[in-house]
């Protein structure tokens, strides 16, 4: 027996010969214990091959490690250096693994076991098949928590599960080797099966310099990756607990930072999604073999959302801090909303790394980087305007991509895409999720249609100008680069109700081919502590992913003087303005804020208001304009309309006037007649008592308007 070249070590030339080597070698074993049950007499035998095959083990584990040293790919000789196995660890870890690795083995195993009702292997049994013992008290050290094996997770005990059966000894509980760890051997790093619902694993191959950040961010990158190199040399990574927070926007890249680290440390990406383990029961479980799992396989290990699991299994925040302290190597946390993490987060966080948004600049270039290779760009296009007029994400740019390389198959050219393929793929990524607090307003008048005494035409007309070229002068003539807050435009409408601030807002909306979100203010104010600023902060992230204009109406009800503190009311409400100054400040859009109250709006707005464009009452000249153009072409008319005299005699503003029209033309319509004479100054005095405006004697004025008609 001893001459036998399955017990007898010999160099092995590949990894499939070596471990045929160890399932012959327990091939061996075990056909020797079946004997001995069959036989009793040969028992002598039985331990005399037991301690053979003990003897050997050493001298294998040399010739095996100089195989791997001279560049076979044996990885079970790495991970029994890594984990510091014994020869013994090594000989009860074979016997775990011959499951996943010999159908044949299993099979011999479970006959010698002496049932298959049990379908796995039981600690007794494989104490007895290792080890047996002449004094009849099985040796069982090597499944004590203290035993490598079972410290590293590389055998797993089980206590079988049967309904109203109390616990059993130790020798009955099952034990097995995960699957993973004999994928490893056979060399194919994997999931452990249980874990694959919400876990992945993967090689990255995005490089950490392609990932395109702003400048502050990457200099944070490189203050953390230098804290683990020294001369080109990797440091402490595998030795120690490190956890790294990267938070911001969904789709700004946090994932794709991830990748790039793993990239940089030569680690595979292990991700675990816990929003996905958070509707899975016995999540502590699988929470356990999911780190065991990773650290097997010494992966960058990423948590995604660990607020969401802690939402739905608060009693799993010990648990899942205790895995992370123990966890060795690189953890990094990907949380969705930072202020729902647990404060004792804090405790295991070594460095915070938050994506801020990127600049116009930045996002040419993640829409330069993210265009296939094989797409080419029309003629005149021009990735700057894109870039300048979407702020979107790198996730949201990607996506975009490849919604305009579909629009240009559709027309039968996938590989060029033109200025309104990109932005179409841009608008595709707009989602409305703020139309709780905001109404979309759209209207399809010009400029032509905006009737306004000639100094506020003349205003009107420069920031509309400025809002066509605000793109050129911050990105081609460098203001961005200079400007670290107030890249936006904001614009003050002051006039009394119905004089046109709102109507020129949406005006210029529509020449501007943007949407126009007019804010309800009383949607966005609320008595609870925090959640005005809350929805401020939502309609500017918003407006910016959507690149909408924002228009505050009488904002003087939602932004007035701060007041001094007195109370505990007045030092909140003096936070909701500071929060509309900083965000108005950072916004790169265009804000209009619109009031009849202008001395209530806060003083610090002075200072962030490019454009105070005041809308006065209009005058009779202004007022006639105005009946001519808000009557339809359609209309059906009775007789001659005296506009002159209308505007003469009613001095409406333009809103006012607009609803004197549609007073009147309702009123005809029930009565079957054309919109006329009467009805209209029908209309107008209402309008005029409404509003409490001095009503001229229409009739005087008439009759010498005819005098003056009749005289020439």
């Amino acid at each position: 027996m001893t001459d036998n070249p399955a017990i007898n070590p010999f160099a092995f030339p590949s990894n499939e010969a070596y471990l045929g080597w160890e399932m012959t070698r327990l091939m061996h074993r075990v056909q020797a214990l079946i004997g001995v049950k069959s036989d009793p007499s040969t028992l002598v035998q039985f331990h005399e091959l037991v301690n053979l095959l003990q003897s050997t083990r050493p001298a294998a584990m040399e010739m095996r490690h100089a195989a791997y040293q001279a560049g076979v790919d044996i990885p079970f000789d790495a991970i029994s250096r890594r984990f510091h196995l014994r020869p013994e660890d090594e000989e009860i870890l074979m016997i775990c693994m011959a499951p996943h690795l010999s159908n044949y083995v299993w099979g011999l195993l479970l006959h010698a076991q002496g049932t298959v009702l049990k379908p796995y292997l039981e600690v007794g049994f494989i104490a007895d098949l290792f080890q047996p013992s002449t004094t009849l008290l099985t040796r069982r050290t090597w499944c004590e928590p203290d035993s490598p094996l079972i410290r590293h997770g590389l055998i797993v005990l089980d206590q079988p599960s049967q309904p109203g059966v109390p616990p059993v000894s130790l020798l009955a509980h099952s034990v097995q080797a995960p699957h993973y760890l004999a994928a490893a051997v056979t060399g194919r790093p994997v999931l452990d099966e249980r874990v694959v619902p919400f876990c992945s694993l993967f090689q990255p191959t995005v490089e950490l310099f392609d990932i395109i950040l702003s400048l502050n961010n990457r200099q944070r990158v490189e203050e953390f990756v230098r804290g683990f190199y020294r001369r080109s040399t990797l440091l402490e990574v595998d030795q120690k607990c490190w956890t790294l927070m990267i938070s911001g926007p969904a789709g700004s890249g946090k994932s794709r930072l991830a990748e790039g680290l793993a990239r940089a440390f030569n680690r595979q990406l292990f991700t675990v999604y816990l929003n996905r383990l958070a509707r899975i029961e016995e999540s502590i479980i699988l929470l356990n073999r999911a780190f065991q799992n990773a650290q097997f396989l010494n992966a960058l290990l990423l948590l995604v959302q660990p607020e969401q699991l802690l939402a739905t299994y608060p009693g799993l925040l010990g648990p899942l801090l205790n895995l992370i302290s123990s966890y060795h190597g690189l953890t990094v946390l990907e949380p969705r909303d930072v202020e729902q993490l647990p404060p004792l987060f804090e405790s295991v966080i070594h460095f915070a790394i938050d994506i801020e948004r990127t600049d116009a600049e930045e996002r040419e270039q993640l829409w330069e980087s993210l265009l296939p290779p094989q797409a080419s760009l029309g003629q005149g296009v021009r990735l700057v305007d894109v870039a300048s007029t979407f702020e979107l994400t790198g996730g949201q740019i990607q996506s975009a991509i490849a919604w305009a390389q579909q629009r240009a198959k559709a027309r039968g050219d996938d590989l060029q895409l033109d200025h309104d393929d990109l932005v179409a793929g841009a608008k595709s990524q707009i989602r409305s999720k703020i139309g709780t607090l905001t109404e979309t307003s759209k209207v399809r008048l010009t400029m032509d249609d905006l009737i306004l005494k000639e100094d506020a035409m003349k205003l009107v007309r420069e920031f509309l100008d400025a809002c066509r070229n605000r793109q050129q002068v911050m990105n081609e003539w460098g203001f961005a680069k200079r400007l670290i807050t107030g890249k936006g435009l904001v614009a003050l409408f002051t006039g009394e109700a119905g004089t046109g601030k709102t109507l020129t807002a949406e005006i210029l909306a529509n020449e501007l081919d943007l949407q126009l979100r007019v804010v309800s203010i009383p949607k966005v104010v609320s008595k609870w502590v925090g959640e005005t600023e809350k929805n401020i902060r939502e309609i500017f992230t918003h407006a910016r992913a959507q690149n909408s204009m924002l228009l505050f109406d009488e904002a003087d009800s939602l932004f007035s003087t701060r007041v001094k503190v007195e109370r505990a009311q007045d030092h909140y409400l003096n936070m909701e303005v500071d929060m509309f100054l900083q965000e108005i400040e950072r916004f790169e859009g265009i804000v209009i804020l619109t009031t009849n109250l202008e001395a209530n709006i806060d003083r610090a707005f002075q200072r962030r208001i490019l454009f105070k464009i005041d809308f006065p009452v209009p005058d009779e000249m202004e007022r006639e304009r105005i009946w001519k153009t808000l009557i339809p072409k359609q209309t059906p008319v009775e007789g001659e309309i005296d506009y002159g005299l209308l505007a003469d005699a009613f001095e409406l503003t333009g809103g006012q006037i607009k609803n004197a029209i549609i007073r009147a033309a309702y009123r005809c319509c029930s009565e079957n007649h054309g919109l006329n004479q009467q009805y209209l100054e029908d209309a107008a005095q209402q309008q005029s008592k409404a509003a409490g405006r001095l009503i001229k004697p229409i009739d005087e004025l008439r009759k010498q308007r005819a005098s003056w008609i009749k005289s020439g």
